[in-house]
């Protein structure tokens, strides 16, 4: 993440994936940032290696990070 990023965010962002996505972390990746507070829907593309998250409340860009983290989907810095 630039500096210049805000942490939070409110509508939606858009997140490049490193690496291959298969349906475990495709479900795994729904499951915890679809539950992560704020956040009202999350699509990933795994052909596209994207992770569009919409929020509704402000979300820690950070929290979304370290889930992916978590479930094997580093974000592509």
């Amino acid at each position: 993440m630039m500096r210049s990023t805000p942490r939070t965010f409110v509508g939606s962002v858009v997140f490049s994936l490193n690496g291959p996505v298969c349906a475990h972390i495709t479900d795994a990746v729904h499951a915890e940032v679809g539950q992560l507070p704020g956040v009202s829907r999350c699509v990933l593309d795994p052909a596209a290696r994207t992770l569009l998250v919409s929020a509704r409340e402000p979300v820690d860009r950070a929290d979304v990070v370290a889930v992916l983290d978590r479930v094997g989907c580093p974000v592509h810095t």
